[in-house]
């Protein structure tokens, strides 16, 4: 599994529009195989508030963004730590369309899997394919989710276990 280089994503935004709502919080982790080798991540200052029923579900609030950098500072940097390495993300059709969306289509020639895609074929049986679901059934039984890094990590780790296994053949995704 060397070599097989891959950024895994996630967002937290304002909202489920990626027009409408804006971005509060980028990750983004580099591997190659199962090794991770790079972090982007970082909190991001909205042009308008937060409002409270994101922050119940994040826990980011508008006093922890209120000296972060804005998306138009982030966005440049994302870009260069992506650059053409294929994209992996949990619902993948949501990060995407939001980085894409505030980064004027850089990632248009990415390749995309969605894990969720992947989720399916390995473990069919399941009542959902939440991304809290997932990683209660591959072991992860810490609870930080809906935080971009942590969301991004367990995201990895059932791409990775699908790369061992060789599942992802046929769950990969263009959005």
């Amino acid at each position: 599994m060397k070599n097989k280089i891959f950024v895994a994503i996630d967002v937290e935004t304002t909202g489920l529009s990626p027009v409408a709502n804006e971005l509060i919080e980028i990750s983004a982790i580099k591997y190659d195989g199962a090794k991770k080798v790079d972090t982007f991540c970082t909190l991001i200052k909205p042009k308008e508030k937060i409002p409270y029923y994101i922050t119940n579900i994040t826990g980011i609030t508008n006093d922890m963004v209120k000296n972060s950098p804005s998306v138009e500072n982030v966005m440049p940097q994302l870009i260069e730590f992506i650059g053409d390495s294929p994209i992996v993300a949990h619902n993948a059709n949501f990060d995407y369309k939001f980085i894409q969306n505030y980064s004027n289509y850089s990632f248009s020639k990415n390749k995309v899997i969605d894990t969720v895609a992947i989720s399916r074929k390995m473990y069919p049986e399941l009542p959902n394919h939440k991304l809290s679901t997932i990683a209660k059934e591959i072991g992860i039984t810490e609870d930080g989710f809906h935080r971009a890094e942590f969301d991004c990590e367990c995201c990895a780790k059932i791409y990775i276990k699908a790369l061992e296994s060789e599942v992802d053949k046929n769950a990969r995704v263009r959005i």
